[in-house]
């Protein structure tokens, strides 16, 4: 009773292996197989299988290699300590890097580190206003007892202490990664008199070794209940060459928009001249001189035509930074009339910004516009504001 299976399920496989298949080529393959007709059918399928197998494996080896293989910088701090992984940037007094296996950079006190060593190249600005672009490279306390690092490059290297560096940028990043800015949004409501304020902000500005260009976006908005709406808006552009010694050339145009000063839209085009009086990881003190020439239309374009003058451009720019989380920056522009004598404009702003987890950050801002011989005699000499919103870097 037990054998009538297995003899069964034997004729079965016998019968299966001896059956004969025919090909297209008129060869045949039986069963069972000799060490003759085996390397004869593997000759055969080898072709077929060549084409399909090998891309598979070739696919599945590439996906076993790193996507985005980091740079070895090395990083040492005055303590000792050394940080192997990938520079991202210095500005403001912090260093950012992205370690080896880590997935996001994070901050170093400048004031900390002793020396960097790097095969990349690198944009670096120095203290004297001097933009350097080569590779960082570590500096032997014989070479030059008061140097941390060198930048070499293929027709220069210098030597300079850490002290002395402002501002590091990748040079090989893409122009996407060359980019910073920040967007910027608010909202204020007051139940008891039913007023809203909504204020928005972004800017983004590209730096190279031999230039930097910038732009910039303000909205104001705010209502309130039997009183009529207001709003403002402002852009602003700028260009600027370097020279050396921290100084250089600058281009910029502004457009502006306010309804509480009844003016459709101010254009400002002009130039000038800028320096730096202080500059260093932990304040700039920068000035600002020049000509421009606006065109002014208004509201009330019947009783008002346009108006252009030439104007002086005087202003001063004041940034203080203190690591991690806190920084200020205050600017002033005047413009004293030229063709229109005794008229005097002036553009003030002041931002504290503190900085929150990831590239979030809260800011407190004041502005404002002032005249001082509005062309319309009912509109507001002075118009300013504050506002607090929440952003975000990029």
């Amino acid at each position: 009773m037990q054998t009538r299976p297995c003899r069964s399920w034997l004729r079965k496989t016998r019968a299966f292996c001896g059956k004969r298949r025919s090909r297209s080529d008129g060869t045949s393959l039986s069963s069972p197989l000799t060490p003759n007709t085996w390397s004869t059918q593997m000759t055969q399928y080898t072709p077929r299988a060549a084409i399909r197998f090998p891309p598979l494996l070739l696919l599945l080896l590439l996906s076993c290699l790193p996507a985005n293989a980091k740079r070895r910088d090395i990083v040492v701090m005055k303590n000792g300590d050394r940080i192997t992984g990938e520079v991202k940037k210095l500005e403001q007094g912090v260093l950012y890097i992205e370690p080896e296996y880590v997935s996001s950079a994070f901050g170093i006190n400048w004031n900390e580190v002793a020396t960097i060593q790097s095969a990349a190249g690198y944009q670096v600005v120095l203290k004297n206003g001097d933009h350097l672009a080569g590779i960082i490279e570590k500096v032997s306390a014989d070479d030059s007892p008061d140097a941390d690092f060198k930048i070499r490059s293929d027709d220069h290297e210098v030597s300079t202490p850490a002290a002395s560096v402002v501002e590091i940028k990748s040079k090989e990043a893409s122009f996407r990664d060359q980019l910073t800015g920040a967007i910027d949004l608010g909202y204020n409501f007051t139940s008891g008199n039913d007023q809203t304020q909504v204020s928005t902000s972004a800017n983004a500005a590209y730096l190279s070794t031999k230039w930097s260009t910038g732009v910039s976006l303000t909205t104001s908005f705010s209502g309130q209940s039997g009183a009529s709406k207001t709003n403002l808006w402002e852009g602003t552009t700028y260009g600027e060459r370097f020279l050396n010694r921290n100084s250089s050339l600058i281009g910029l145009a502004d457009f502006l928009h306010s309804s509480q000063q009844e003016l459709n839209l101010r254009t400002t085009l002009g130039g000038g001249y800028s320096r730096y009086w202080v500059r260093t990881n932990r304040a700039q003190f920068q000035g600002i001189f020049g000509l421009v020439h606006t065109n002014e239309t208004f509201e009330s374009t019947l009783s008002h035509p346009t108006q252009q003058n030439v104007e002086a451009l005087l202003g001063v720019k004041y940034q203080l930074f203190r690591f991690s989380r806190y920084s200020l920056t205050s600017q002033l522009l005047s413009f004293p009339g030229l063709s229109d004598t005794g008229r005097l404009r002036i553009g003030a702003k002041a931002t504290f910004s503190v900085k929150l987890v990831n590239n979030f950050h809260t800011e407190f801002s004041f502005w404002d516009n002032f005249d001082s011989r509005p062309p319309i005699s009912t509109a507001k000499r002075n118009e300013l504001g504050l506002t607090n919103s929440l952003g975000w870097t990029f």
